[in-house]
């Protein structure tokens, strides 16, 4: 029973471009240290991960278009091509990047500082987007099923009732909140509060349900920005973590929701000051990120994924984790 019982990881990025390798240095760091401080193998862990930028990734390229001829796209690729190599953790890669976005003209392109222009719509643009609109949904909805899809492949792999650990960078830690507060929103109000699309992708599991939800963690999260939305509300109803149900489905293995910050990164910020209710539901973590070019500065922001002390605190977390679970599970036998 104890080698066949895994840890369902669910893995979902911030602003980005479309990069099929995202988060190979992320889950190879993960796999490692989890291994190291558990004593299982590093397939216990079953891991999914939520490729967003998809649904946006059409919309701002055709953006661009409208600006710009076809002799920008080699320009397009270049730009795409160094935040992919950014995003394997190479420190390096960030100078040429930089004077490459600082390009101040483009043949083809009236405007100036096409490059700054690009990271807008793409970064800037993720944001924008991403935001509830009743008269067209397509965009909160279509990344909200991305996520719905991946927990169902997630539990392909780990079981319907694996318990679920959430890592969210960015962006992505607005999403999984919203999703997963969404999931617990509507078991309370006992009707259906979930647009109909989302609910249609979803399955029928626990884990799919949230019901599993043990541990969560933020790494660069600017969702201490999101509370502007909602200037009179007492933000006294931060998702919960775990989830009510889990000790129905895993008794004594409780978890944890873990906000890594860096303070110098302007994105990311600390959430217990939001509120009591953050205060007690958060523990927030101050890590240093990055290299020693850029480690003192607000560009650290793309660099949690590859770094090796928050995945190695990461890992040692789901060990501790693994190790409740694999002790309930010989009790139980």
């Amino acid at each position: 029973m104890q080698t066949r019982q895994k840890l369902a990881v669910l893995v979902i990025h911030g602003i980005e471009v479309d990069d099929p390798g995202l988060y190979d240095t992320a889950v190879r760091l993960l796999r490692q240290h989890f291994a190291q401080h558990a004593g299982a193998g590093p397939d216990t862990l079953a891991v999914e991960t939520v490729n967003w930028a998809s649904v946006l990734e059409g919309a701002e390229k055709d953006l661009l278009a409208r600006y710009a001829s076809a002799d920008a796209d080699a320009y397009w690729k270049s730009l795409y091509d160094s935040v992919r190599t950014v995003n394997q953790g190479h420190e390096s890669a960030l100078v040429p990047m930089m004077l490459r976005l600082m390009r101040p003209s483009l043949r083809g392109m009236d405007l100036r500082y096409p490059g700054l222009r690009w990271m807008l719509v793409h970064f800037v643009g993720d944001i924008i987007a991403y935001q509830t609109n009743p008269a067209d949904p397509d965009v909160y909805t279509g990344i909200h099923r991305k996520v719905a899809e991946a927990l169902g492949r997630l539990r392909q792999q780990a079981g319907d009732t694996a318990p679920l650990c959430v890592i969210a960078h960015s962006l992505g830690s607005v999403i999984a909140s919203n999703y997963f507060y969404d999931l617990q929103a509507q078991r309370l109000a006992g009707r259906d509060i979930i647009e109909e699309t989302v609910r249609a992708a979803q399955g029928s599991s626990p884990l799919e349900r949230g019901e599993t939800l043990s541990h969560f963690y933020t790494l660069g999260s600017p969702m201490a920005l999101w509370s502007l939305r909602y200037p009179h509300a007492e933000l006294d109803q931060p998702v919960q973590v775990p989830a009510p149900e889990l000790a129905g489905h895993h008794p004594g293995l409780g978890g944890r929701w873990l906000n890594f910050h860096d303070e110098d990164d302007v994105f990311a910020w600390p959430l217990q000051p939001l509120s009591a209710a953050y205060h007690a539901a958060v523990e927030d973590r101050a890590v240093r990120v990055a290299g020693p070019l850029f480690s003192w500065t607000p560009l650290v922001h793309p660099f949690y994924w590859s770094d090796d002390a928050v995945m190695r605190d990461i890992g040692t977390s789901l060990a501790g984790a693994w190790k409740q679970l694999s002790s309930a599970a010989a009790v139980a036998a």
